[in-house]
């Protein structure tokens, strides 16, 4: 089979020797497109979904300058795509791939890190409600670190007066704290509801992942809506105080 390919490409490119290389690449439309009216198991649809992705339609075409007008012109038709999907690159073609060099431990060619602040009134962890109960606290990321919203929860899930959480999950990451907070909130024997977005864009397989365990622990799991896409991260908690039960909430706009 080797020798068939071979044979093909000399044929094809008779001045070009097979050892030399180009650099290319294609870009697919990622985009799921759900029907409302075949859209009944919204969880399977995007399970489907997400192993068609990589089959999707070429958009774009990217090749180093370098590379013959024989060759450009194979790949173009090839792929379906026009002259005008085609973009010839002097430089690197993935540029985004040289954020690996960012792991290198070369600390004096980085910029020197944000120093994230902690609002005064939340400084001691062992205190977080007593403080929300005297004043709302606003959190202003990134200057405020993030780890105020993710103690919040965690809070939340420990606490013995907490008898409920409800929240919308948009993107969750394979090691996303909050989730296991639910976990560990639900197995504590707290109502837990989650919102889990299965829609978002290129983390749904991690969202359906962590669906699936915050079920198995228990949690009451609603997989977004089927004409709508849920955007927001809001989480409401409710627990009892001396007076009654009192709500608190935290929510995140998109700017």
């Amino acid at each position: 089979m080797e020798e068939l390919i071979d044979a093909n490409l000399h044929s094809l490119f008779p001045n070009m020797r097979l050892s030399d290389s180009f650099m290319f690449r294609v870009t697919r439309d990622a985009d799921v497109e759900i029907r409302d009216d075949k859209a009944a198991d919204l969880l399977g649809l995007i399970k489907e979904s997400l192993r068609e992705r990589r089959f999707g339609l070429p958009v774009r075409l990217e090749v180093s300058s370098t590379m013959p007008s024989a060759m450009v012109k194979y790949l173009t038709k090839s792929l379906g795509l026009e002259e005008d999907d085609v973009y010839v690159l002097d430089g690197t073609l993935g540029v985004c791939d040289l954020m690996e060099l960012y792991s290198l431990e070369r600390p004096e060619l980085r910029d020197k890190p944000v120093r994230a602040t902690v609002p005064a009134p939340l400084a001691e962890k062992k205190l977080l409600f007593d403080a929300i109960k005297k004043q709302d606290v606003l959190l202003h990321h990134p200057y405020t670190s993030y780890t105020t919203v993710t103690e919040f929860i965690e809070a939340a899930a420990t606490d013995p007066k907490v008898l409920a959480i409800k929240i919308c999950l948009y993107r969750t990451g394979k090691d996303s704290p909050i989730p296991q907070a639910l976990i560990r909130a639900s197995e504590l024997g707290k109502q837990v509801t989650a919102v889990v977005e299965i829609k978002a864009r290129f983390d749904e397989e991690n969202n359906i992942g962590w669906a699936g365990r915050l079920v198995e622990a228990g949690v009451h799991v609603v997989y977004g809506l089927v004409k709508l896409k849920t955007h927001s991260k809001v989480a409401l908690v409710i627990r009892r105080e001396k007076h009654g039960l009192q709500t608190t909430f935290t929510l995140q706009p998109e700017l």
